[in-house]
């Protein structure tokens, strides 16, 4: 939109200027943080600035409607707002961490393995001076920060000098090419580019990397180059920014298994190298190169709302393990994932890096500094809100200890988006249908193994002129299917590998039809129903149209099977806004909807797989009550038996997970 078009909108005009009122308020409310104000008039400084900032992030979020110069105001006042909070000639005012850093710096620079010599060794002795080493935290332990952080430290003495604040300005830098980073993703998703907002002014960015300079600074650029490396179809980038991430905080190793489907060979053997290179140029030490951070974790004690809820009932070592073991659960679930848009790569690692933060026992506000790329590609209040009230754990410099409130304060509000968010799924937006012709070509497939006791009496019940053909797909029968088939007038398409779902796609691909209705050979589908099964289809209200199973025959479906549909009917509900009642075999689909689905599950999962696609791209949906039968001959090759029911069930659930 060009500025005469911006004239012309006051709307877009307006909410301009509503943001440019907020960013002026932010930068005074930074402005008077930088005045010094002790620790209590910090916590209400940034709690302040949350809230300015909160109202900014929801006007940008469509965009401002004033093109590229949107961009140019969320730059211009995000500079601004750095310049206000970083005084490169005073410590920062809530932290220590910056001492540690220099401190390394000069060890390295020494000559001399971080890794070695904890500061208080008398073989360090000669580096001490009375700016630095009196404030440095933990003296008596070696270092807690991973290789890549280390290797910061060194460079920023090398660039900018061996100053207190040498390092912030490196990661400064880092922030600039991260907000650059996100800039390039929103654009290629074709999102308003005036989102990097989120990232930009987001007041834990201000305070904790301009302010107080710490190096997680380091993990928002490897998110941010994690989603760039994913929108332009860079998996080696993608592997070499978690394997980054992973050198400056161990916590985005967690991604690494969950995203290896959709990164493949490249991504894991690239995150892995990154870490091997970044571990053995400190491994002179031995094993000692992993630090003291196990130390830190059984040791300190600032910990989240899981930790703070479960150590107190059953210790603290039981707690970790219980804890980690969740965590992986988490993780195991998220790998099903197929991770097919760098939105719900986005909402993945929420889900993984903001776990971790709620399981740790030693959180500190500045780790929420990794979730904050993510914030700017997907919706996520729940997490938004986290990042945001994370410096009210500073209250404990006051308390010595986590008040209740302040728990509350984060935790409950986090819980409560997040319930609401689980609640009420998003439904994508309801897609438009292109008109049938005015005889659309209706096609039966009918995928087939050994089903000739039930096949032929199903055959006869079609109601006369329901479909214009039937289309068998048999998998290999050696009972007279094929004949039966033949003899009823069908016609037969042979596909001998195994799959349900390639079965399915065969008679698909084989059916020259405008809508085709799947149904089983066994006779459990009563083709009688198909009229009404069309008729939302021919009708335009729908493009699937499912048989829905409301009522059954004497020994038709078993629990089990009846358990399994409710269950993944129901997560197909609350994932995917669809309320489906069932995830049947009949249905109904327009041919051109199916193809464009481009399903890829050839097992059992084909119908589930079918629904959840459907759902995700917004294709109207409707049921049919109908009776599931008792098959009507033969042996069935999965319901009879419980193994093959479960695996199929696993199959349909892992279906589901994978394009949550």
């Amino acid at each position: 939109m060009s500025v005469s078009d911006a004239r012309r909108s006051p709307g877009a005009t307006t909410k301009a200027a509503a943001v440019v009122v907020l960013g002026g308020a932010l930068l005074a409310v930074e402005i008077a943080l930088r005045a010094r104000a002790g620790l209590r008039g910090q916590i209400t400084g940034q709690v302040a600035a949350f809230g300015l900032f909160l109202p900014a992030a929801w006007l940008v979020w469509r965009g401002l409607g004033i093109g590229r110069a949107g961009v140019v105001l969320v730059l211009a006042i995000a500079a601004l707002l750095r310049v206000a909070a970083f005084d490169p000639s005073s410590p920062p005012p809530l932290t220590t961490d910056i001492n540690r850093y220099a401190w390394d710096a000069r060890v390295q620079a020494a000559g001399i393995n971080p890794y070695r010599h904890a500061p208080t060794d008398r073989a360090l002795e000669r580096l001490r001076d009375p700016r630095i080493w009196p404030s440095i935290n933990h003296p008596t332990w070696r270092t807690n920060y991973p290789p890549g952080a280390e290797a910061s430290f060194a460079a920023a003495r090398v660039v900018f000098g061996h100053g207190l604040r040498a390092t912030t300005w490196l990661f400064l830098l880092a922030e600039a090419a991260a907000i650059g980073m996100m800039i390039l993703t929103l654009t290629r998703l074709r999102a308003p580019p005036e989102r990097v907002l989120l990232v930009a002014w987001h007041p834990l960015a201000i305070s904790e990397i301009a302010a107080n300079g710490h190096v997680d600074a380091l993990a928002l650029l490897a998110s941010a180059a994690l989603l760039a490396a994913f929108a332009f179809g860079r998996k080696g980038l993608a592997g070499a920014a978690v394997g980054f991430g992973t050198l400056v905080k161990l916590g985005p190793l967690l991604l690494l298994p969950v995203l290896a489907r959709r990164g493949g060979r490249r991504f894991i053997l690239v995150t892995i190298g990154v870490i091997a290179v970044g571990y053995l140029a400190y491994s002179s030490v031995g094993s000692r190169v992993t630090g003291t951070a196990v130390r830190l974790l059984k040791h300190e004690d600032v910990g989240s709302l899981a930790w703070k809820e479960i150590q107190p009932l059953i210790g603290g070592d039981a707690a970790r393990y219980l804890l980690l073991a969740m965590l992986l659960a988490v993780v195991a679930i998220l790998s099903l994932r197929a991770h097919e848009s760098v939105d719900q790569i986005a909402r993945t690692a929420l889900l993984v890096l903001g776990g971790e933060l709620l399981a740790t026992n030693y959180l500190q506000p500045w780790y929420g500094l990794w979730l904050l790329p993510f914030l700017a590609v997907t919706a996520a209040p729940a997490w938004l809100w986290l990042t945001g009230t994370l410096p009210l754990i500073y209250v404990f410099g006051i308390e010595h200890g986590l008040p209740t409130w302040v728990r509350l304060a984060i935790y409950g509000p986090f819980l409560a988006l997040a319930v609401v968010r689980v609640a009420r799924p998003r439904r994508a937006p309801v897609a438009r249908l292109s008109p049938l012709p005015d005889r659309p070509l209706v096609v039966a497939v009918i995928p087939t193994l050994n089903e000739v006791a039930a096949l032929p009496g199903l055959l006869a019940e079609f109601p006369p002129g329901a479909v214009d053909e039937v289309i068998v797909v048999d998998g290999g029968s050696t009972d007279g299917t094929v004949e039966a088939a033949y003899g009823a007038g069908a016609r037969v398409v042979s596909e001998f590998r195994r799959g349900y779902g390639r079965a399915c796609l065969t008679g698909a691909e084989a059916a020259a039809a405008d809508i085709i209705v799947f149904l089983d050979g066994d006779g459990s589908d009563d083709p009688r129903t198909i009229p009404q099964l069309l008729e939302p289809v021919l009708a335009g209200r729908a493009a699937l149209s499912l048989g829905c199973r409301t009522d059954r025959e004497a020994g038709a479906q078993h629990l089990h099977q009846r358990l399994g549909n409710h269950w993944v009917s129901w997560l197909v509900g609350r994932i995917y806004g669809v309320p489906v009642k069932d995830i049947p075999p009949l249905r109904a689909v327009r041919r051109d909807a199916l193809f464009d689905l481009e399903l890829t599950e050839l097992t059992y999962g084909w119908p589930t797989e079918m629904v959840v696609k459907a759902a995700r791209a917004g294709l109207p949906i409707s049921e049919l009550a109908v009776v599931a039968r008792a098959r009507r001959g033969g042996e069935s090759k999965v319901s009879g038996r419980l193994g093959p029911s479960l695996k199929a069930g696993l199959r349909m659930l892992t279906v589901v997970a994978r394009h949550a």
